[in-house]
């Protein structure tokens, strides 16, 4: 730290000898402003705008300028201050095309994807890194020094777009370029983001081995920010593997600003939450309070990290329970779980975007690849004219050469073609299944509070009155009897939820077996008869085909038995020369189908997305007064024995 001083002390003075040149001057400044930035955070900004009031003064708004101004981008990316440093990097790369300094271009490039990056802008981020990257690899007299951070960067992309692997190898390609060049702060970036990778992926050691790395080359070049960041991450990391000692030790340096550091709001908020935590874990309710009112206090003066509150909330309910104030438990207890639900929504909704991104890569991958055979197609061609002019006698040999070529060309482009469509299959599939899952939780969730509140409550007060010791003997065996009830009750309830959430029956014996046991569970009602009849088919489907068709049976018939006031259903299933149909008749009333077929609800559309899965037809026949509705699904399907 001591020479991190020295060597800005040398740069400040070189500025300010004025029998220097400009460039020289001005490019001292220039590392001197851009390691404040993140040494010296409230500082940077001032010195920075006093710079540039200088340099318009003396050099007017030259190359020298806009290098000056990049780094007040810089400031305002690094405090979240996203807007302000999007107008000041956008701004700086229109003059840097215009005036053709390429090398500052290239930045600009890369400063506009740290940006996208902040702001969640993956697919902009990633063109900006790619553009930046490209102008640097063209450049005969470029240095791998000169575009590492461009590598680093994709690796970031990659890395919150959940390719970890892929981030893996872009961040251990940098650290390898600034070991070799020994730039100590670039190794402590590069080792903090294998740190979170490796962390990403549970291998727990690896994560903390490259942690240690990543503050050492921190410590060492002055990074206070990712000194103290990182600090945050292994603490939380020690208390997730259930070493609090280590874990709260390296949280209380990432809080220490005895170094002169004061820790961003966001980051103030991760590191008091963690401790509270941790402090809660090991029983230091005075403690882990303390810590939790810091992070309240940080809330009520910056409303908008209210997401990132979840650790917070959760261990606040958990402090007031254990200090018997039930109300405030409570009370926390609702707002971590409306605030959970909330980011949940978000991060399904982010999810989305980050698949298309996903998509759009590995499309954009597909298209590199096709434009590689298409330059090796011209390069054979070239080479094949060649040699037509040194002999004759190769000409039929390059005619089979340039035959056998265009097959192969042909079958990659084909490859290409169906490897495309696969992606647009898979990716129409995650999002299904996102939409069932969500469905599926929110109705496991209203069945859970419906069906165990009740019982829970009467448990609660038969208990209550068996402990109070005033109740009659024969009270007390009255008692007992409906405690036991209950229990026999809340049994049968959590045997319906596991029922719906996947039966048994289906995994271990079929298909037609689960059939039968939902045709039992809707007799045994004795207001609707299902019977269930399956001709020509294999004791055992495919696991997946038996998984859709029941779920669309199930479905189908929930809807009758709401809607339909029906007195008799029957589900048909066969299978004849590769083609398997469903057929699901009841005697209720009938409808519109269009009611269904333009419906936006989760239920009809989940049945079509089944019937899609399985490359089959869907088709509905009612009408609205007449009696009667029949729903069938035909497929192709060709029992595969295991």
């Amino acid at each position: 730290m001591a020479f991190q001083q020295l060597q800005s002390d040398s740069l400040e003075q070189v500025f300010q000898n004025q029998s220097l040149s400009d460039s020289v001057r001005y490019r001292a400044i220039q590392q001197r402003t851009f390691s404040m930035i993140f040494s010296d955070g409230q500082q940077a900004k001032v010195k920075i705008q006093e710079v540039l009031e200088t340099a318009e003064k003396e050099v007017g708004k030259s190359r020298i300028y806009y290098e000056i101004l990049q780094n007040l981008g810089i400031y305002y990316d690094v405090n979240q201050q996203t807007d302000s440093s999007l107008i000041i990097f956008s701004q700086i790369l229109e003059e840097s095309q215009k005036q053709g300094w390429k090398a500052l271009e290239q930045r600009s490039n890369n400063n506009l994807g740290m940006n996208r990056l902040n702001s969640s802008d993956y697919r902009a981020a990633i063109e900006y890194f790619s553009e930046a990257l490209a102008m640097a690899q063209k450049d005969p007299n470029a240095r791998p020094g000169d575009y590492v951070n461009y590598i680093s960067n994709l690796g970031l992309a990659n890395q919150e777009l959940d390719l970890i692997e892929q981030a893996i190898k872009y961040h251990l390609e940098a650290l390898e370029i600034r070991e070799k060049l020994k730039n100590k702060d670039g190794m402590a970036i590069s080792c903090a983001n294998l740190g979170v990778c490796y962390k990403l992926l549970g291998q727990f050691e690896e994560a903390i081995s490259y942690y240690d790395r990543a503050i050492e080359y921190a410590k060492e070049s002055g990074n206070k920010v990712l000194f103290h960041r990182t600090h945050d991450n292994l603490g939380s990391l020690y208390v997730e593997m259930g070493n609090f000692e280590k874990g709260l030790l390296r949280l209380n340096v990432a809080l220490d600003s005895s170094d002169g550091f004061i820790p961003d709001p966001k980051m103030e908020l991760s590191i008091v939450s963690n401790a509270a935590a941790s402090y809660l874990m090991l029983g230091q309710v005075e403690k882990a309070e303390e810590f939790a009112k810091r992070g309240v206090e940080i809330l009520d003066e910056y409303g908008e990290l209210i997401n990132y509150s979840l650790t917070l909330k959760n261990t606040l309910a958990k402090i007031h329970f254990r200090m018997g104030d039930f109300e405030k438990g409570n009370a926390y207890l609702d707002e971590y779980e409306a605030l959970n639900k909330q980011v949940f929504s978000q991060e399904n909704a982010q999810l989305l975007t980050d698949l298309q991104v996903r998509y759009e890569l590995e499309k954009k991958e597909n298209q590199i690849a096709f434009q590689t055979a298409e330059l090796q197609e011209k390069n054979a061609i070239l080479q094949r004219n060649y040699f037509a002019f040194a002999s004759l006698g190769l000409l039929f040999l390059l005619g089979i050469g340039t035959f056998v070529y265009y097959q192969n060309r042909a079958k990659r482009k084909q490859e290409l073609l169906v490897k495309d469509r696969e992606l647009k299959i898979k990716e129409a599939y995650i999002q299904a299944s996102l939409e069932s899952q969500e469905q599926e939780r929110r109705r496991m969730a209203q069945d859970l509070h419906d069906g165990f509140g009740q019982y829970i409550s009467a448990l609660r007060m038969y208990v209550a009155q068996l402990k109070s010791g005033k109740a009659k003997e024969e009270l007390k065996s009255e008692l007992v009897i409906r405690t036991d009830s209950v229990l026999d009750e809340m049994s049968r309830e959590i045997s319906n939820v596991v029922y719906d959430l996947m039966p048994a029956t289906l995994i271990r014996f079929g298909l037609k077996s689960a059939l039968d046991d939902l045709a039992h569970r809707i007799n045994a009602g004795q207001k609707v008869k299902l019977e269930i009849e399956a001709q020509n088919l294999p004791d055992r489907m495919d696991e997946l085909v038996e998984i859709n068709l029941f779920r669309i049976c199930q479905e189908w018939i929930n809807n009758v038995l709401k809607y339909a006031k029906s007195n008799h259903i029957s589900l048909i299933l066969t299978q004849h020369q590769g083609i398997a149909k469903l057929q699901i008749l009841d005697d209720g009333k009938g409808f519109d189908p269009s009611i269904f077929q333009q419906s936006k609800r989760n239920g009809w559309k989940n049945i079509t997305t089944r019937a899609e899965l399985l490359n089959g037809k869907l088709e509905l026949f009612t009408q609205e007064g007449q009696q009667g509705t029949k729903l069938l699904v035909t497929f192709p399907y060709v029992h595969r024995a295991n």
